[in-house]
């Protein structure tokens, strides 16, 4: 895994993309079902940038096809993890949902 940094992030048609420590806590958020505002709140404590709503509500609905595959079992646990991994490899902030 390339861990995404300040120094190493690329700029997208937005601005710039987002770093692997906001991407893990936006899916962190996903995970456990928290709300845009607590993820907002936890990114200002933790001194990160916001994740703009549209991200965060492209990435809630992957995280939910993804959990809902899982509970079908149409997918594993180890392409569960390899899905979540995804995630922070990318190199773009381009969250599409999956189809299972």
């Amino acid at each position: 895994m390339i861990l995404k940094t300040k120094n190493n992030i690329r700029n997208t048609k937005y601005g710039p993309g987002l770093t692997s420590a906001e991407v893990s806590l936006m899916l962190m958020s996903n995970l456990s079902g928290l709300e845009y505002e607590d993820l907002s709140v936890m990114t200002e404590d933790a001194s990160f940038r916001d994740v703009n709503r549209s991200t965060f509500d492209l990435n809630k609905r992957k995280v939910d096809n993804l959990l809902e595959a899982l509970a079908d079992r149409a997918i594993t646990i180890l392409e569960f993890q390899e899905e979540l991994r995804g995630e922070l490899d990318r190199t773009r902030a381009k969250f599409d949902s999956i189809e299972v």
